[in-house]
């Protein structure tokens, strides 16, 4: 339950972002195709990712996803 919980707090987050990156026209292509821009989304996703591995491991603890015993 605690993964479940975990996933849906990273759901959110990754929501967040998500409209985020649109709201400022990351996706447009004019934006995408410029080294800054480029790098900037990179890092933004790249962000976006370790903010996610440390919102699972806060939110599930360290204990692996477990399957039905």
């Amino acid at each position: 339950m605690a993964s479940f919980k975990a996933l849906i707090v990273m759901a959110i987050w990754t929501g967040i972002v998500g409209y985020g990156l649109y709201d400022i026209g990351a996706h447009l292509n004019e934006n995408f195709r410029q080294p800054l821009w480029a790098v900037g989304i990179g890092a933004a996703l790249l962000i976006t990712h370790i903010v996610n591995m440390s919102i699972y491991f806060k939110v599930a603890g360290e204990k692996p996803f477990q399957w039905m015993n």
